[in-house]
């Protein structure tokens, strides 16, 4: 009988010891750093008339500035140029594709276009997220006669206004400039 209590007592502390050391290594460490995705590349890619292309835009180094630039080159007056963005980390082995994550978390994102010069390109029909409000990993876009200029696609991350594109609010995840040809 003391033997039997003996090793009770011993499997019910070995059990809590156990317990105890797997409730405290499932905890997460606050000395531990955060996991961060580098945005690497963002990825335009077009289709309509006249144009089935991809433009990439890479920061192969991870400082924030690109180090190869595609020129997005399309067909002067042309309308109906569906647009999707592809967004990846390439710091990475292997490279993410952030593109879906950003998607399943589409009411915190927002995605806001400004053209320069004004009118050369027109951005709208900006696909919507869970809660109807504009997000805009998708759009379509029309161009006018043949011009120069560029294309700035910025992520905003929890935006307090999705329908203020001028000030939407909220942080920036990544802030591009394409340059761009219409002819």
């Amino acid at each position: 009988m003391i033997i039997t209590q003996k090793l009770l007592f011993s499997v019910i502390s070995t059990t809590a010891l156990l317990g105890t050391l797997f409730m405290t290594g499932c905890k997460s460490d606050p000395d531990l750093p955060a996991v961060v995705e580098n945005i690497t590349t963002i990825v335009v890619r077009l289709t309509g008339p006249g144009v089935d292309q991809e433009f990439t835009w890479n920061d192969t180094d991870g400082d924030g500035v690109a180090n190869t630039i595609d020129t997005i080159t399309l067909p002067a007056s042309t309308g109906n140029i569906q647009c999707s963005l592809l967004v990846y980390d390439r710091s990475a082995t292997p490279a993410t594709d952030l593109s879906e994550e950003i998607k399943g978390e589409s009411t915190e994102h927002l995605f806001v276009y400004s053209v320069l010069p004004a009118g050369m390109v027109t951005i709208d029909n900006l696909n919507l997220d869970a809660n109807n409000a504009p997000f805009g990993i998708e759009s379509v876009w029309k161009t006018t006669q043949a011009a120069v200029g560029t294309v700035n696609i910025r992520l905003f991350h929890e935006p307090s206004n999705k329908n203020n594109p001028a000030d939407p609010g909220g942080e920036v995840d990544f802030d591009v400039t394409f340059p761009v040809k219409i002819q």
